[in-house]
Formats: structure tokens, C-alpha cells, sequence
């Protein structure tokens, strides 16, 4: 082998070095970009979180007062719509609330006009009451139907402040002192509701 081929061989040249020098270099580049990146975004950070100034805290604050307003003034609405619907609604009920119990009641006239027309061409008194007997049944029907209830005390039957009302006191030696002694008028509920109590007289000593 010649002096000029060992020579080649020991020594390698500047080519053999060329790859990983470029491949550094683009590496450095990278290294480079990617920290000016992060300073622009720590730049863009600082920038978000710098203070409003006085006009702009000041023009946030009226926006954020007008769209409460506006939010107060559709509550307002809203509500006076609910209002007048809600009277509207009352006064319907008020005015149609009987309708039910009027075609119930209607049959019951009915009957007493044909009870009363018969009864003046009848003069057997016996047709008369019996016929009176049925309306009254009828029409109390209709009462136990819409939730009505009567209040019929006994005789002798305890005084109750809350369902009867003593009208007079009589001496009395069929019922203790204090118990009822004869009804004068019936009293009514309304779906247990005291409508009008039951007027009685009660035994006692003498007296109103």
C-alpha cells in the first residue's frame, strides 16, 4: 500500500464530520423558535392580566347595569301579566262557580212549580204534603251532592258552641241543664265548613 493511501485511510477529511454539524444547527434553530414562542405567550399573559383603566371598569359596570335593568323590567312584565291573568281567572271562577249547583237546583224548581200547579187543582191535602215530602228529598239530595251537610241536633243532645246557636233557655225536666231542647232551624256545612249553625233552645232556667 502506497504512502498516499494510508494516509486517506488514518486521516479522514472534513467531509466525514459534515452531517451532525447541519443536524446541531437545526436543533439550536428549534431550541431558539421555541423559546421566542414562550416569551410571546408570557408577553400575551402579562398583556391579558394588565388592569382595566377607570373608563373601561367604568363602561363594563354600565353595561352590566343596563342588562340588569333589562332583566328587572322583564321580570316586571311577567309578573303583571301573571297578575291580571290570575284576576281574570277569579273573576271567571266567581261568576260560573254556581253553574254546577244551578243545573242540579234547576230539576228541584222544576218540580215545585208542578207540585204547586197540581196542588191547585187537588184539594186532598195528603197529595199536597206527599208531593211536598218528594221536592224536599230531591232538593236535599242535591245538597248531599255539592258537599252540603246538615245539622240536625237531637233533643237532649249535648249544647256544641261551634254548630249550634242557643237562641233562648227554657226549665225543662226531660233534658239535663244545658243539653238542647228543641230545634228551631237547622243548621248547614259546606265540605266541613260551619255555613250556619243550628238555632236551638236550650234547658236552663228561663230567659233569652
Amino acid at each position: 500500500m502506497s504512502d498516499a493511501e494510508e494516509k486517506d485511510i488514518n486521516e479522514p477529511g472534513e467531509t466525514d464530520f459534515a452531517p451532525e454539524s447541519v443536524e446541531a444547527t437545526d436543533e439550536s434553530e428549534a431550541a431558539g423558535e421555541e423559546a421566542a414562542g414562550e416569551e410571546a405567550a408570557g408577553e400575551e399573559a402579562v398583556a391579558e392580566k394588565k388592569p382595566l383603566t377607570i373608563e373601561e371598569q367604568l363602561e363594563e359596570a354600565k353595561a352590566r347595569a343596563d342588562e340588569n335593568y333589562q332583566n328587572y323590567l322583564r321580570s316586571v312584565a311577567a309578573l303583571d301579566t301573571y297578575k291580571r291573568r290570575v284576576i281574570r281567572e277569579k273573576d271567571d271562577l266567581r261568576q260560573y262557580a254556581l253553574s254546577g249547583l244551578l243545573e242540579s237546583v234547576l230539576p228541584v224548581y222544576d218540580n215545585m212549580a208542578l207540585g204547586l200547579m197540581s196542588a191547585e187543582q187537588d184539594s186532598d191535602p195528603k197529595v199536597v204534603v206527599q208531593g211536598i215530602q218528594m221536592v224536599l228529598a230531591q232538593f236535599k239530595s242535591v245538597l248531599e251532592e255539592n258537599g252540603i251537610e246538615e245539622i240536625v241536633p237531637a233533643k237532649g243532645a249535648a249544647f256544641d258552641h261551634n254548630h249550634h246557636e242557643a237562641v233562648q233557655s227554657q226549665p225543662s225536666s226531660e233534658v239535663e241543664e244545658g243539653a238542647i231542647l228543641q230545634l228551631i232551624r237547622k243548621g248547614f256545612m259546606l265540605n266541613g265548613r260551619l255555613v250556619r249553625p243550628a238555632t236551638v233552645i236550650v234547658a236552663g232556667e228561663e230567659g233569652e
